[in-house]
């Protein structure tokens, strides 16, 4: 989870994919982006063929899939191409303002961009729009946000399902609309237990710490998260706070978002932290961008801080803050270590192979829903979501 202080003007990029470029595209995408860099060497799939064969039929298919590693998009290219299918990606905007060949490369891609901070009317109706035409499956992450914690879902955005809803009422006779969830867990080589004790000793020196490698590696990490949690809790609360780690992350999330939301005006449709945020994000930054009446000096400094604010208030709810406790797995560990290395370091860190398992589990004929009725009305997304959710908890155990 990247820190978002992003004051820079968004513009939309639209999907401009060349299918002359896909065999480079996918040659790239194995052997670079989940190889190399992700270090994924072995992928099981099942499900997709009654996804392939909807597909042929020329259906409407959102693949909306749960979103716990950067290499989830690079599985689903891979898998789906071996299927014949090519599809098109919502991605947020900040990997487009990488590099101009990286936004050349995701365009031709058939990556699409998305401002997760606001109605990005574009992206809306560019989505609506691929699934209208039912050429090629869409492919989006409700999350929103890259986790790290692959058997547990955060609480989907409900956009997905809106935007196939909106997508469904519009298609030609004969063709129908599909809602795929998608469930991807991820396991590491044996060996990435030996890489645990000289990464735990990095983080500890990270923050000033004496590293501690004759602890053991569970009761290592607890220490070292709580230690993380009190720096936060001292930086943006003064002081350091006790209590059960759990109760203290959401402590400190709530905090900082009711600061925060204390100085702009609320959106009382943001219910969750994720969506308090996302609407705090979009206010402090159509100020910041305010042309007529630029903000300068402390007002400036304090909507920067305020998006820190924000920013640490997401990271809070990342955490499950009994995610390795309750079930010290060699998976859940790892996870959580490359969490605390990416929260700290900036960057990702794959030090051994893993294998990808991508579920997908039986496609929600949502046309069907529609016509007889059960989607209608107001609530027609929440329940969408609702049923999605469910799935996606099922698929991943």
């Amino acid at each position: 989870m990247r820190r978002l202080r992003n004051d820079l003007p968004y513009t939309f990029r639209p999907p401009k994919l060349q299918m002359w470029l896909r065999p480079l595209v996918l040659l790239i995408n194995r052997h670079k982006q989940l190889r190399k860099d992700n270090r994924i060497v072995a992928i099981e799939s099942s499900g997709l063929e009654q996804v392939a064969k909807l597909h042929q039929a020329g259906h409407s298919i959102l693949l909306a899939s749960n979103h716990s590693d950067h290499s989830d998009p690079h599985l689903l290219i891979d898998q789906c191409a071996e299927y014949g299918m090519h599809p098109y990606f919502m991605g947020a905007r900040e990997i487009f303002e990488l590099s101009p060949f990286t936004c050349w490369a995701l365009q031709a891609s058939g990556v699409f961009s998305v401002d997760r901070d606001g109605p990005d009317l574009s992206a809306i109706k560019t989505a609506i729009g691929i699934l209208e035409e039912a050429q090629q499956p869409l492919v989006m992450f409700p999350e929103g946000e890259i986790y790290h914690h692959h058997r547990r879902i955060d609480p989907l955005n409900e956009g997905v399902a809106s935007i196939l809803l909106k997508a469904a009422k519009r298609l030609k006779e004969g063709k129908e609309a599909y809602l795929v969830p998608v469930g991807m867990s991820f396991y590491h080589d044996p060996k990435v237990e030996q890489t645990f004790s000289d990464r735990l000793s990095s983080l500890e020196e990270r923050i000033g710490w004496t590293p501690k490698p004759n602890m053991g590696v569970v009761e290592r990490v607890v220490r070292l998260a709580t230690g993380v949690l009190a720096l936060k809790e001292t930086e943006f609360l003064g002081v350091a706070c006790t209590g059960e780690i759990k109760d203290r992350l959401t402590q400190l999330c709530e905090n900082l978002l009711t600061d925060v939301e204390s100085r702009y005006p609320k959106d009382d449709r943001a219910a969750t932290p994720p969506e308090r945020v996302r609407a705090l994000r979009f206010r402090i930054r159509r100020r910041l961008l305010d042309e007529e009446n630029p903000p300068t000096g402390e007002e400036r400094e304090q909507l920067l801080d305020d998006l820190d604010r924000a920013f640490t208030a997401l990271q809070a709810h990342s955490y499950i803050g009994d995610y390795i406790s309750i079930d010290p797995t060699l998976d859940r560990t790892a996870e959580m270590i490359m969490k605390l290395e990416e929260d700290l370091f900036g960057y990702p860190n794959y030090p051994v192979e893993r294998k990808a398992v991508v579920k997908v589990g039986e496609p929600i004929a949502v046309s069907k829903l529609v016509a007889d009725e059960t989607l209608s009305g107001k609530q027609a997304a929440g329940k969408l979501t609702t049923m999605l959710e469910e799935r996606l908890q099922g698929l991943l155990g």
